[in-house]
């Protein structure tokens, strides 16, 4: 990251910082720069959003593929009541 320009602390893990080539966003959460180099602050903000909306989608995938293979193991240790 550039040394910047000046920073500011939006919350306990998210600064947003004004650098020589723009505006950099970090997430101490994540441990990363979420938005790098955005020629705006509102891009950043956009860019980061837009980051975190393809992760949960993501992760949102992986929770659905994985609860499919667990109720499908499970299912097979499920007594069915043919009373």
């Amino acid at each position: 990251m550039q040394k910047a320009i000046s920073s500011t602390k939006l919350s306990e893990t998210l600064t947003i910082s004004l650098c020589n080539d723009g505006y950099w966003l970090y997430d101490k959460t994540r441990g990363m720069n979420i938005s790098k180099r955005a020629k705006t602050s509102e891009a950043a903000f956009v860019e980061a959003l837009t980051y975190y909306q393809k992760r949960l989608s993501e992760i949102e995938g992986a929770y659905k593929c994985l609860k499919g293979q667990v109720d499908s193991f499970v299912s097979q240790f499920i007594e069915e009541d043919n009373e």
